[in-house]
């Protein structure tokens, strides 16, 4: 297959015969690797720890695996005030103003872990008991100060500071699906401003005795979802607040449904993820409108088709590969969203199995080592090249289901991530794969080609135990042209790889 020949190869883990029967007509995917999109947007190097109390049997050894795999983090979020924690290991208890001290030895192996496995921590600090109450407001200023200048003194990758965790949710939303009148919840969306300002003003003051490269940011407030009903009020607060210290580093909320006004219906994402494709667009409209930078960072600090302990199925097995194929999509469309950064959640989720990075509920418990299908699909894109290049599926989606594709290239090489997004549909593709304008010196010289597959069986322990680990599928010599072709088949919620790097 030397010159300018096209090379073609057909790879499925069906029969043809299945094939010939369950495929839908042929689809089309074009890549030209002769575009250049900018840095390749990295979700699988934004991630969760669960808090302290999700599986710490299992911690350290999840963090060698992931760095020895290739999957150590950017950022990682972190916990330390976690409502469903232990009260025993919430930092507003190992923080005392009279003595100036703080006692973090509970948390120490946990922001060690997390230390490992990133190059920077996301703190998220959820203040419960000053909202509530049932602490004075005026001690919640120093009460940060002292917590987040104890954090940064003894885990320096300490970074970021997130201010809440679903406040509207929390404070709120709860409430009202109890059948409690609006008026009578702990917070308003007008209210929560109030207690966001001693965050900033605790990490302006720590920021103070410490190098500009090591400062701290600060955002939030974490919502459960990108709601004008909290956002605005939110962001009216900051552009009318008038103290020159004021910061907002990174604003965050969480993806995974909207709710009525009530808080009684709730509408997920997994629908019609299609949903989310247009939050940067809004998101600058209403800082626009506010005279605030439109540059303004978005943190989606969690993500998922599975909010609470939702699922598609009884069996969960038939669900893992759907989280699998949907965060991909997901990471696709926040791909497409400047200044949008996607958080995966999580490495171990503490109950809800779906959300599993790493193979937890067996007969004989956590597994070691061992990737659910979602892991291996991080996997996979921590494997692709760092300057995203144009990739286009050619096939009409219905609603938000069908072909999705990712490309890239460096000076390593090539790749293309396709995918077959069909969440509980069973519609099958067969697509042509176009690669054009094959990067130069790809073109000159044997090349080694690897492919890639999770589906039904393929990296995913639990259609095959034994073909657990993230599956190469195809590997082989080739010798490219300008342009070079394939042909890929998808069963439902299928993700292929191609690698093309210099033997």
């Amino acid at each position: 297959m030397a010159g300018g020949a096209a090379a073609v190869l057909v790879i499925s883990s069906q029969s043809g015969a299945a094939l010939a029967r369950t495929s839908e007509p042929p689809a089309g995917v074009s890549v030209d690797f002769g575009s250049t999109k900018g840095p390749l947007p990295r979700p699988e190097a934004h991630n969760n720890f669960g808090s302290l109390n999700s599986w710490p049997q299992q911690r350290a050894d999840d963090v060698a695996f992931l760095n020895e795999q290739g999957l150590h983090g950017q950022i990682y979020r972190v916990w330390v005030s976690s409502p469903k924690a232990p009260a025993e290991s919430n930092v507003f208890n190992l923080c005392h103003l009279e003595t100036q001290s703080c006692d973090l030895s509970i948390l120490d192996d946990y922001l060690t872990d997390a230390s490992t496995v990133s190059d920077e921590l996301l703190v998220n600090v959820n203040p419960t008991v000053f909202v509530e109450g049932k602490r004075s407001w005026k001690d919640l200023a120093p009460m940060l100060e002292l917590i987040i200048r104890s954090l940064k003194e003894k885990y320096p990758r300490v970074t970021y500071i997130e201010a809440f965790n679903e406040p509207d949710w929390q404070f709120h939303g709860e409430q009202r699906h109890d059948g409690h009148p609006a008026e009578e919840t702990t917070l308003q969306p007008d209210g929560l401003y109030r207690y966001y300002a001693p965050f900033y003003e605790a990490v302006h003051k720590v920021n103070k005795g410490l190098r500009p490269a090591e400062r701290i940011k600060v955002g939030g407030p974490s919502l459960s979802l990108m709601d004008p009903k909290w956002v605005k009020p939110f962001l009216d607060a900051y552009a009318a607040d008038r103290n020159p210290r004021k910061r907002l580093d990174f604003l965050s909320y969480h993806s995974y449904l909207a709710w009525d006004d009530d808080y009684q219906v709730a509408k997920p994402y997994k629908d019609d993820l299609r949903v989310v494709a247009s939050q940067r667009k809004i998101l600058r409209g209403w800082l626009k409108e506010r005279r605030l930078d439109q540059h303004l960072p978005a943190f989606i600090t969690e993500t998922g088709i599975y909010p609470g302990p939702s699922f598609d199925d009884t069996d969960p097995r038939k669900d893992y590969i759907r989280q699998a194929a949907a965060m991909a999509t997901y990471g696709y469309l926040y791909a497409n969203q400047p200044g949008t950064r996607l958080f995966n959640w999580n490495v171990r989720h503490r109950v809800e199995e779906r959300k599993d990075q790493l193979v937890t509920r067996t007969p004989d418990g956590p597994l070691k080592d061992t990737f659910t299908p979602y892991g291996n699909m991080m996997l996979m894109q921590s494997k692709m090249k760092d300057t995203r290049v144009s990739a286009v599926a050619e096939a009409a989606l219905e609603g938000d289901n069908g072909l999705y594709a990712m490309a890239s290239k460096d000076r390593s090489g090539a790749s293309l991530m396709v995918w077959n997004w069909q969440h509980v549909g069973d519609r099958s593709h067969r697509a042509t794969v176009t690669m054009s304008r094959i990067p130069s010196r790809l073109r000159h010289g044997p090349v080694r080609e690897r492919v890639y597959r999770i589906d039904r069986t393929a990296s995913n322990y639990f259609g095959d135990p034994a073909k657990a680990s993230l599956q190469l599928v195809k590997e082989r010599i080739v010798r490219l042209g300008r342009t070079y072709t394939e042909t890929v088949d998808l069963p439902p919620n299928a993700i292929h790889l191609i690698l093309l790097e210099r033997a």
